[in-house]
Parts: C-alpha cells; sequence; structure tokens
C-alpha cells in the first residue's frame, strides 16, 4: 500500500484533528516551503501563495490512501476550493517531495471564527519557530 508524503501548514497541523481525520496518518516532523508566504484569504481559510523571499513552516505526515481521501473530501477538492499540488519542503538538508494543498483564491481575509487556534495549537504542539508562531498569530488581528 503506498502513503502519501502530505505538509499540513494549515488547521491540519493540528495533532488532534488529523487524529479523528485521518487516524491512520503518522506525524513524520517539521518542514519548510521555501519560496511560498501563509494567508488567510477571504474565506477565512488558510492557503499559501509564491513568494520568493518568504518560507512556510509545517508539519509533515505519512497518510494512507483512507487518510489521503478523508482530506480530499475535507478540503472539498471536488468542489474546486483547493487544489492538491507537489512541491519540495525542506526538512533539515533534506528535500521532500510532499503533497500541499492550496486555494486559488488569495486575497487576504480575516480566520473564520475559532479556526486559527488550531492552527496555533499544533505550531506550538510541533514547536515551530517563534517567530513563525508569531506570524501566525497575527492573523488574529
Amino acid at each position: 500500500m503506498s502513503k502519501t508524503i502530505y505538509f499540513a501548514y494549515g488547521s491540519n497541523l493540528d495533532p488532534r484533528q488529523m487524529a479523528l481525520r485521518c487516524p491512520g496518518s503518522r506525524a513524520k516532523g517539521t518542514a519548510a516551503l521555501k519560496g511560498w508566504r501563509f494567508l488567510i484569504n477571504e474565506r477565512g481559510y488558510a492557503t499559501i501563495e509564491e513568494a520568493p523571499t518568504a518560507e512556510v513552516h509545517g508539519q509533515l505526515w505519512l497518510l494512507t490512501p483512507k487518510d489521503e481521501a478523508a482530506l480530499d473530501e475535507y478540503e472539498s477538492i471536488d468542489e474546486g476550493n483547493y487544489r492538491k499540488e507537489v512541491l519540495k519542503v525542506h526538512q533539515g538538508d533534506v528535500e521532500v517531495d510532499s503533497m500541499v494543498y492550496i486555494d486559488h483564491r488569495l486575497k487576504p481575509g480575516k480566520p473564520q471564527p475559532s479556526y486559527l487556534q488550531g492552527i496555533l495549537y499544533g505550531a506550538a504542539h510541533f514547536e515551530l519557530p517563534g517567530d513563525y508562531q508569531e506570524k501566525l498569530a497575527s492573523w488574529t488581528s
């Protein structure tokens, strides 16, 4: 059975959420996506956009096919809310091909109520860099 390496930068950073949604998933360590930036879009959800000098931090998950199908449904792939791409993330000095969900809507907005709390919980839980956690927290204001 093949498994997918998935880079979570938004609400799927929350290990509690992943345990419920994707019980077969396994955390595989933190990683960074260079040349992209995090944002909350006009729908109130996280996405990323290309930005040459930016960097997005997140968590790698190893997904079973069943877990990936569950995430595809949650992320509304069929409805076009997110698309999947494979991007190179950096885990230390190693480049890893990783599946990423990206929303095409890039106009900044305010997060949905309580949405950012799960992201911040996951960022703290997986000990993402402190300055990056502060950037994430700034979306509340």
